[in-house]
């Protein structure tokens, strides 16, 4: 019965994130790419979209949202 209830879950959650994927396809988000600066020589990357202003290191990222509203 287990088995049963997991395998139902899993097909639920994929047709979830399926149903997702064709809402975003319709509605025509697209991702937004990063420019980062070409700095080899400096510690941290300074990268930034329209929407996020980021910062990166060898081990870490941190974003900040810029503007008031998404």
């Amino acid at each position: 019965m287990k088995k049963y209830l997991l395998g139902l879950g899993a097909m639920l959650v994929g047709a979830g994130l399926m149903l997702m994927f064709v809402l975003i396809v319709e509605m025509g988000i697209e991702p937004e790419y990063f420019a980062c600066d070409d700095n080899s020589k400096s510690f941290v990357t300074h990268c930034e979209t329209t929407k996020l202003d980021c910062a990166w290191t060898r081990t870490s990222v941190s974003c900040v949202k810029k503007g008031l509203f998404w």
